[in-house]
Order: C-alpha cells, then sequence, then structure tokens
C-alpha cells in the first residue's frame, strides 16, 4: 500500500479522506464508526469551503480516521503535509477485541466526557454481568 501524502489545509484533509475510504474500500460512514469518530464529524469536514478565518481540522481527528483505518500518521509541520502509512495487519481480532471495540465506539459516540460516579458503576456492573 502507497503512502498518502497530502496537505494538511481543508481541501488536502477532504482529499485524505476520500484517499482514506477508497484505499480501505469502506463508505465514509464506515471509516467514521471504525475511528469512533462521529459521522457527520466527517460529513461537515467534507462539506468545510477553505478560508483564512476557518479554524483547521484538529489533528486529533486526523489521528483518530489513521488509527481506525489501520495507519500511521505523521504530521510534517515544515512542508505542512500529512503522511498516512498502512500499518503491519495485526493478528487476527478475536472476540475479546470485538467486544472492548464495541464497547469504546460506545463510549466515544457519548457526546460526555466525563461520567458521574454512580454512571460509572452502572458501567462497570453491565460489564461485571458481560463477563460472568
Amino acid at each position: 500500500m502507497p503512502t498518502i501524502i497530502e496537505s494538511d489545509d481543508i481541501p488536502g484533509i477532504q482529499r485524505l479522506i476520500q484517499r482514506l475510504s477508497a484505499a480501505e474500500q469502506i463508505s465514509i460512514y464506515e471509516l467514521a464508526v471504525r475511528s469512533g469518530v462521529h459521522p457527520t464529524t466527517l460529513y461537515a469536514i467534507l462539506k468545510k469551503k477553505p478560508s483564512t478565518t476557518r479554524r483547521p481540522v484538529r489533528r486529533e481527528t486526523i489521528s483518530a480516521l489513521a488509527e481506525g483505518a489501520r495507519h500511521k500518521v505523521t504530521f510534517d509541520a515544515v512542508k505542512k503535509r500529512v503522511l498516512l502509512e498502512k500499518s503491519i495487519d495485526p493478528a487476527p481480532r478475536n472476540d475479546v477485541d470485538e467486544l472492548f471495540d464495541g464497547i469504546r465506539r460506545v463510549l466515544a459516540r457519548s457526546s460526555r466526557r466525563r461520567f458521574t460516579d454512580a454512571e460509572k458503576q452502572k458501567i462497570l456492573a453491565v460489564l461485571g454481568v458481560l463477563l460472568s
């Protein structure tokens, strides 16, 4: 798999998302789900028009997309580029990895980043039931 190299401006990130989706042969929606990024975030990035006053796409978002598609990301600040290289495929996933990935996706979709102690106890109780 060749390296994906794009500029770090909005049109470059839009091309990067499209190329990553094409390289993995998955839809934009599936790319978002695998990455733990909300699909509307990707669609909003794809619809953005370049402007000097617009905020750039966050590096955390780009990193999450790359990791979700099993790519290693490198940011070149000097040349203002983003480089994605295909990681070596890990061993085949097992059911436990799938369970953890599903739990991570559900928690990532939650708009809340912090849970109360009562909510944490409920989550731990559900996980305890699943593991028993």
